[in-house]
């Protein structure tokens, strides 16, 4: 009986230990509603929407946008009705994997871009570093130091497989990248473009695929752009409703575009969404052009125990024609207050049902979910 009741109260520690700080996620104040896939299908006259996705670091393949479109579809269907799909996919070096949806009453078109590929051969320089069995690093031959696994775990993935693009981005390779994105991005526009002005586009994007693809984005609206080039750019400006990011990086990653100075902190020039923003709105005052642009909303979900994760802050990128609301979840349990898995913290984005249901669904709830 004392060992049972011993147990017990082993149990209830366990579980006292491991908490969720927001099992049910928190929208920040200050935030603006915003629509989810399914309301924006409801709005629109056509009952269609492009979805285009981009995953973050770290390697990634075609199972990835497999899953993504899986996942947002399940959850649609969850909170609607379920449909019919249909599988297509694209070439390399940026892998294109589409496919097309009926849901909500509606047809979602997904356009995943699987960017790995392009960094995949210079990470492998770091293979030689990845946690092995243990040599005799005093001895010839293979040296593997002894490493402790959590620190192994940390090295290997985040570090070696996940940073390591990032790193690759920022540096010689960035004009190639942005390029490779360009004209994934160019032939994901040109086989919208029969859809017609007033269909939504959604953009979901995953840590640093924010910056790619903004990035590219911003390229296009430059008014030196090529023309066909330029014209896909300004249409995705007119018709982008929705931003959904998860893992944002961009203001620690746009402290690499920024200049260091002797005088207080620099200003800086403003990072790829705000570019991406800015240019937007030019766009729209082109004179050979009288349409509207849509009213964007910007959405950011951060676990506050993702490392590599920062909130969007309003004040630096709401406007007349854009609202932003940050919102806070757990990707995973949190053990004694001290720690939370820092894989879950920056990877499980997509997997979480909450964060789904807000991509789905939106904040308030749509009326059109269950």
């Amino acid at each position: 009986m004392r060992r049972s009741a011993l147990f017990s109260a082993a149990g209830f520690a366990l579980l006292a230990a491991c908490s969720t700080p927001y099992n049910a996620p928190v929208v920040v104040h200050d935030s603006a509603p915003f629509p989810g896939i399914a309301g924006a299908i409801a709005q629109d006259s056509t009952r269609q929407v492009d979805v285009v996705l981009v995953h973050g670091m770290c390697s990634h393949d075609t199972s990835w946008a497999k899953d993504a479109m899986d996942n947002i579809t399940k959850t649609i269907r969850t909170n609607t009705e379920p449909q019919e799909q249909s599988l297509a996919a694209g070439p390399s070096p940026i892998q294109v994997v589409e496919r097309s949806d009926k849901a909500a009453g509606g047809m979602v078109h997904f356009h995943s871009l699987v960017w790995s590929p392009l960094s995949a051969a210079l990470k492998q320089q770091l293979d030689y570093d990845n946690t092995g069995s243990s040599t005799d690093c005093s001895k010839t031959g293979e040296c593997k130091p002894k490493r402790a696994r959590y620190n192994g775990k940390l090295k290997d993935s985040l570090l070696n497989d996940c940073l390591s693009d990032a790193m690759i981005y920022q540096g010689q390779s960035n004009a190639v990248m942005k390029q490779a994105m360009i004209a994934a991005v160019s032939g994901v526009l040109e086989r919208a473009e029969k859809r017609p002005d007033t269909a939504p586009l959604i953009v979901v994007a995953e840590s640093l695929g924010s910056k790619l693809l903004f990035d590219a984005l911003s390229d296009m609206l430059q008014p030196d752009a090529p023309g066909r080039m330029h014209e896909l750019g300004q249409a995705a400006a007119r018709r982008m409703a929705l931003v959904f990011m998860v893992g944002n990086q961009l203001p620690i990653l746009g402290l690499a575009e920024q200049q260091v100075t002797p005088s207080v902190a620099p200003a800086g020039p403003p990072d790829s969404l705000q570019r991406f923003l800015t240019l937007r709105r030019m766009a729209a005052q082109t004179p050979k052009r009288s349409e509207s642009l849509s009213k964007l909303a910007v959405v950011a979900f951060t676990d506050p125990n993702d490392l590599l994760s920062y909130r969007l802050m309003p004040s630096r990128y709401a406007g007349p024609d854009v609202v932003v609301a940050d919102v806070l979840v757990s990707n995973s349990s949190t053990w004694f207050g001290l720690l939370e898995d820092p894989f879950a913290a920056h990877l499980n984005y997509m997997q979480n049902k909450d964060v789904g249901a807000m991509i789905a669904c939106g904040w308030p709830r749509s009326k059109v979910c269950n």
